[in-house]
């Protein structure tokens, strides 16, 4: 994919993201808008067109991953210019948005953490889940050092899933996972859904173009060449609801990643106690 767009592109790309991610895109808007011939900066340049691609397939909870991980991208790179100029873009009136009948609901910020005391834990296993429940989907994931992730969407007839949303829900899960440990680190992935894994396995063999039937946004083809670059990655298969411990706790964060648009409770607290619980009987009974 080439990074370059014009000004007008950006512009009216820009216009589908919140006022938060917004500013973060314009401090990178060189990358997309300016022919650079750093490797470094072309890949910060893809990454940007890729969350401006996401917010208009109204998958915010994607645009903002992968504009996380242009920042860290672009602060982990060396041996080339990273100043920002002076935006080229004209500044422009954002539209005052309107309900529109029928459209899916606006995704939730994804939360994130980590449970201190668990940091540095060897070997490293994550487990990763998806809840749907009448169109409001959830996922989830933790490892045995403590961190943990969840996001949600409520979906509608625009949705670019397709038909294919439960599936996707799986691999996002895993997506959120990726997004969070380091690139260079060894780690089992367990997952429950067999589908999913199929995916996972194909990408991991090289066939990054294979994608869930009517799927029709951008943010999986990032993940399909982030798992074909992680040779240090092993995906398992675990049977959902046998009372495996760590595909429980992750079961039961996409059910609270799901359920924090309707509920008045402190997801962020919730999900933190409940993988410090799960954790301590996970360790609990590999000493026993």
């Amino acid at each position: 994919m080439s990074p370059r767009m014009t000004a007008a592109q950006f512009r009216c790309l820009l216009s589908c993201l919140p006022d938060p991610l917004t500013a973060r895109v314009v401090r990178l808007q060189r990358y997309a808008l300016v022919s650079l011939d750093c490797t470094g900066c072309q890949e910060v340049g893809v990454l940007l067109k890729l969350v401006l691609l996401s917010a208009r397939a109204g998958d915010l909870p994607a645009s903002e991953t992968v504009l996380g991980l242009a920042e860290r991208t672009l602060r982990d790179s060396t041996g080339h210019d990273h100043e920002f100029v002076t935006p080229p873009v004209p500044r422009f009136n954002r539209p005052r948005p309107r309900p529109a009948q029928n459209s899916s609901a606006p995704p939730g910020p994804v939360l994130a953490g980590q449970v201190a005391r668990w940091t540095g834990t060897r070997p490293l296993v994550a487990a990763t889940d998806a809840s749907w429940k009448r169109g409001h989907g959830g996922m989830g994931f933790l490892t045995t050092d403590g961190r943990w992730g969840i996001g949600d969407w409520k979906v509608g007839p625009q949705d670019p899933s397709g038909p294919s949303k439960i599936i996707i829900t799986e691999l996002r899960a895993v997506q959120l996972l990726l997004a969070t440990i380091e690139p260079r680190v060894e780690m089992t992935v367990l997952v429950d859904s067999l589908p999913a894994l199929s995916y996972l396995w194909r990408w991991q063999s090289g066939d990054v173009s294979a994608l869930p039937p009517g799927y029709r946004a951008p943010h999986l083809h990032l993940l399909a060449r982030r798992v074909a670059d992680r040779p240090l990655l092993s995906f398992q298969h675990v049977k959902g609801h046998s009372g495996h411990l760590l595909n429980e706790a992750a079961d039961s964060l996409a059910a609270i990643a799901r359920r924090r648009g309707t509920g008045s409770f402190d997801a962020q607290a919730r999900a933190s106690d409940l993988v410090d619980s799960f954790l301590t009987s996970w360790n609990q009974q590999l000493s026993a």
